[in-house]
């Protein structure tokens, strides 16, 4: 369900205006951290949310109502933090005692926060942002966290616009495209998604969990790659951490749309040191057609460059390609980019898999997807900023 908490002392109003142009009886005031239940909402022209309480408020026992956002914070409960240890919330994922005591705030067992997002640290941190608090004597909403410290049931996929945007109901120029077909979005805008993949002309296709521009019904837009940035992790997106191959030498298998033997022992790049056998796990994942032998050659590219970044140690392949059936026995998403090939769940020696989220986090900016567990890390080549952690 959906909350709306008020962050700063506000009037609710029966219309959207400014409140001093208001009837007394039009408008109610709610203080600051109150808390409400959402049926509904949606997002006006004029800078208001349009919300649907639970319970009715004020004097008319009214359920509909205006609220300037600057003023409330929306958030889903579909992801809550719970403290298992008496820790601390940090400003920098480093030990304690390297921090002052602003970047840090003592936070006791058995506490309870929703959260916007979280992602892999390093260290064996997380990165949170907190929906329903303000932390610290800076009143912060986003901390670093110890692992060990904490548990965090649920997902949710946030979508944040770097840049002033045009999202658009189909993905073509924004020229060719009537007033109809596009929104404007301005940068900073946080819109959570049920769904994203790769669309063509270097956007990405979207949808939203609920309707969000200017009362249009809308769920589906596609949105410029580089305008936006994508966290969280898919619904459906719990692989089971698969245990790696030995590698192979020997056999060979035949791939679609080329000539010739593939000998599993062989290397994807020449004098690399990734393999045919490490692909398709043992030669026992084929290729469903020339394209994903194209997904897989180019993610290789990528793992060579990964292992050079990570100081050259070895790197233990767990996944790679995924053929349907397999991916849906593992639980990858229904979308996973294993199915594409150009995805790889690895483990690198010596390495924390947070703190190798970390390394790579900058470097691999908008090219492609990056997560991690407690025991892998995973990198994809979609084209697109995505960031998410497993939960696990």
């Amino acid at each position: 369900m959906k909350k709306l908490k008020v962050v700063s002392d506000t009037q609710f109003k029966l219309r959207p205006g400014l409140s001093t142009d208001l009837a007394r009886q039009e408008k109610v005031f709610v203080a600051n951290g109150t808390e409400f239940d959402l049926a509904k909402l949606d997002v006006t022209r004029d800078g208001h949310y349009k919300v649907t309480l639970v319970e009715p408020l004020g004097p008319a026992s009214k359920k509909d109502w205006y609220v300037y956002k600057p003023d409330a914070r929306v958030y889903d409960t579909n992801v809550k933090l719970t403290v298992m240890s008496d820790t601390l919330f940090k400003q920098r994922p480093v030990l304690s005692n390297q921090l002052s005591d602003r970047e840090k705030v003592f936070v006791p067992n058995g506490t309870e926060y929703y959260l916007q997002s979280h992602l892999p640290a390093e260290g064996q941190h997380i990165r949170v942002a907190i929906a329903n608090a303000f932390l610290g004597p800076e009143n912060r909403t986003t901390w670093y966290v110890y692992k060990p410290d904490v548990r965090i049931v649920g997902d949710t996929i946030t979508l944040t616009v770097t840049s002033d945007t045009l999202f658009k109901t189909s993905p073509q120029m924004s020229s060719k495209l009537s007033n109809q077909d596009k929104v404007f979005v301005k940068n900073t805008t946080e819109l959570e998604l049920i769904s994203h993949e790769l669309a063509p002309s270097n956007h990405v296709k979207v949808e939203l969990a609920e309707p969000s521009f200017n009362n249009r019904p809308e769920l589906i837009w596609y949105a410029y790659k580089p305008d936006i940035e994508i966290e969280g992790n898919e619904k459906d997106n719990q692989p089971k951490n698969e245990t790696p191959r030995p590698k192979p030498s020997g056999p060979y298998i035949k791939l679609p749309g080329f000539q010739g033997n593939f000998y599993l022992s062989n290397p994807i790049i020449p004098n690399g040191h990734f393999t045919w056998g490490e692909a398709t796990h043992g030669g026992s994942r084929i290729p469903v057609n020339r394209n994903v032998v194209y997904g897989i050659i180019r993610i290789a590219r990528v793992m060579e460059e990964v292992r050079d970044r990570l100081g050259g140690r070895p790197i233990t392949i767990n996944s790679w390609y995924r053929d349907p059936v397999t991916n849906r026995r593992v639980g990858g998403a229904s979308r996973s980019r294993h199915l594409s090939g150009d995805a790889v769940d690895f483990v690198a020696s010596g390495i924390h898999p947070y703190d190798v989220y970390d390394r790579l986090n900058r470097w691999w900016g908008s090219k492609g997807g990056l997560a991690s567990a407690t025991v892998f890390t995973h990198i994809d080549t979609r084209g697109y900023y995505a960031r998410w952690s497993y939960g696990f």
